[in-house]
């Protein structure tokens, strides 16, 4: 009877321990910690988010805002699990080495200094709006096209460095939900835009006038697909003050 007093103890007590315990809680960390978590980083994480953290085509990690949960535990899972519909993979590593990366990346916003971006904000949304015609094709907060990304949490997503590239160069880095198909169907119609979804039967489009198309691919005598894209190189169309003005304008686009 006391041995079985005793199982019944146990299973008790260990139905109340969490399934991982090096996952679940969150160790303490040495300076040294902070350092490995810093060279993990830099060797599987800096190709998005730069080598300091500053951002690049993942978000800047020096705000200490995340966007998917701000606690500790809700970075390792992030870290561990990735991000869903995002290009943030998860990372299989030993837990002592994904909790290092959270104390580098809890660093980051620790001792991280205002960046300076040269340029004039308000300047550079009269361009934005204006002479560049960004807002035909860029959605910021509410307001704006819909065939191009959604700018509202720019500065919050890149850094100000990729925002320039982008606009300079912007055929250097086109994630797949921009690339434009090309349809063409047994009837003779062509339509071009954004695949928003497809299965074995069907192909949605968002065509240029916003309009959303769907059309069966029994239907279809053709599809091409433009991995560039379709936005200009504002190098020749802007100077170089105007460059600077829509960078700045872009940088400063955070959540709130």
């Amino acid at each position: 009877m006391k041995a079985w007093a005793l199982l019944v103890l146990l299973a008790a007590a260990a139905a109340d321990l969490p399934a991982n315990p090096n996952k679940s809680r969150k160790p303490k960390f040495s300076a040294a910690d902070v350092a490995a978590g810093g060279r993990i980083f830099r060797s599987h994480c800096a190709e998005c988010h730069g080598l300091t953290g500053e951002g690049g085509r993942g978000p800047d990690l020096t705000l200490g805002v995340f966007r998917h949960g701000a606690e500790d535990a809700d970075l390792l899972a992030t870290i561990m699990d990735g991000v869903p519909g995002t290009e943030m993979p998860g990372i299989y590593m030993e837990d002592h080495q994904a909790w290092q990366i959270v104390a580098y990346v809890r660093s980051l916003s620790a001792r991280s200094a205002k960046r300076q971006v040269p340029g004039d904000a308000a300047a550079g949304e009269q361009v934005f709006r204006g002479r560049g015609a960004c807002a035909q094709c860029h959605m910021v907060n509410g307001e704006g096209g819909r065939t191009g990304p959604d700018l509202s949490d720019a500065g919050g997503m890149r850094s100000a460095a990729f925002l320039r590239a982008a606009l300079l160069e912007p055929d250097a880095y086109v994630r797949r939900a921009w690339w434009t198909y090309r349809l063409r169907t047994k009837a003779g119609e062509q339509v071009s835009g954004l695949a928003l979804n497809q299965d074995t039967y069907s192909i949605q489009l968002l065509d240029a006038k916003g309009q959303l198309r769907s059309f069966a691919k029994s239907d279809l005598a053709g599809v091409e697909i433009d991995r560039k894209s379709p936005m200009p190189a504002y190098g020749g169309m802007l100077s170089q003050e105007e460059v600077d003005h829509v960078v700045a304008y872009l940088a400063s686009l955070r959540r709130k």
